[in-house]
């Protein structure tokens, strides 16, 4: 008998990646990594990613993924770099956008994000491809950074976006002495974004973490902030400068409903999707089990949740093979954007 010497093993247990209740952080992200890995591959820290496509931030992709990383519980990355020899091809095209993006539908995640400056073009394909996720019944939105050549370029950008839009940003950001491009300050926002309740609203809120903004923008009339602003685009201005305060004007988007409001909707409806009854039998056993499942769902966003102030809807069995949910009305509370205060003076 030959004697053992102790030891302790520890091993790893990869753990599910799933968003808590009320968050929507699963970011899918598009754009040129240094590896030649063509399949969509999931990470869950950055070091995971880097270590499989790269840290070299003359790659888009590679440049974005720390700052998306802020807030995101995952990312889902598609590559489009093609190499020939040592010359490696990193612009996203139509054609390769196009590929990339059916790569990834009818997957659960949330934002979309572009590693790229979204273009006149890019725009309308995106929110096209959104639509029928919706249609689906995986709802995603995307926020993206526009770099148009003069701000009436970013706001005929603007008009093209959609229902799925999260945000579109013009400034950069500083974060202590570095100064972000406006893709890395876009992908920066967009992680702060997937860390936050779907129900939270940005409007006049703090962006954690950074220094500076370029430009600062006038919000008078006739000022740049106050054109960008009218057309949806997420504006950022100092409020508190001694202690780095800086905050998003109004994160109402193009479509005119703030970001809270698009993000909920999206929530909500994945959530009635009830995809796990799919294949059942449909008899009045599985109806009334549907029927209770869309009333804890709507129990679990209006009362636990307070995403919103209330949903009505109906549940009706149409044919042999088909249910039919449907969301009737979806009752949100407005965003406060004025407070008037008052005062009178007394003299004694």
């Amino acid at each position: 008998m030959t004697a053992k010497v102790p030891s302790v093993n520890i091993f790893l247990k990869k753990t599910q990646l799933i968003n808590r209740p009320g968050m929507s952080g699963k970011i899918a992200v598009i754009g040129a990594f240094d590896s030649t890995e063509t399949d969509p591959q999931l990470f869950a820290t950055v070091g995971d990613a880097q270590e499989k496509f790269g840290t070299d931030t003359s790659y888009n992709g590679c440049a974005v993924v720390p700052y998306l990383f802020k807030g995101a519980s995952s990312l889902l990355c598609v590559n489009i770099t093609t190499k020939e020899g040592s010359t490696a091809h990193k612009d996203i095209t139509v054609d390769n956008l196009d590929v990339s993006l059916a790569k990834i539908k009818g997957e659960d995640w949330d934002i979309l994000f572009i590693a790229a400056p979204l273009t006149d073009t890019f725009i309308p394909i995106i929110d096209r491809y959104l639509q029928k996720c919706f249609e689906m019944k995986f709802p995603a939105g995307y926020i993206g950074a526009l770099t148009g050549a003069t701000d009436d370029a970013n706001v005929a950008s603007a008009a093209l976006a959609g229902d799925f839009c999260y945000g579109l940003l013009t400034q950069q950001f500083s974060i202590g002495d570095a100064t972000l491009s406006a893709l890395e300050s876009a992908a920066y926002y967009c992680g702060l974004v997937a860390g936050m309740n779907v129900g939270n609203s940005f409007t006049m809120k703090t962006v954690d973490g950074i220094t500076g903004v370029t430009p600062e923008l006038s919000f008078e009339t006739g000022g740049s902030g106050k054109k960008l602003l009218e057309a949806g685009i997420t504006t950022v201005k100092c409020q508190d400068r001694a202690n780095d305060r800086y905050v998003v004007v109004n994160s109402e988007q193009p479509n005119g409903y703030d970001l809270y409001i698009n993000r909920v909707r999206d929530y909500v409806v994945k959530q009635f999707a009830l995809h796990q009854f799919l294949g059942d039998k449909n008899r009045p056993k599985t109806l009334n089990e549907i029927k209770q499942e869309v009333d804890r769902v709507k129990d679990l966003c209006v009362n636990t949740l307070d995403l919103l102030e209330d949903i009505n809807y109906s549940v009706a069995k149409t044919d042999v093979d088909c249910v039919e949910v449907y969301i009737d009305s979806l009752l949100f509370a407005g965003v406060i954007t004025t407070i008037n205060v008052y005062v009178r003076i007394e003299v004694e």
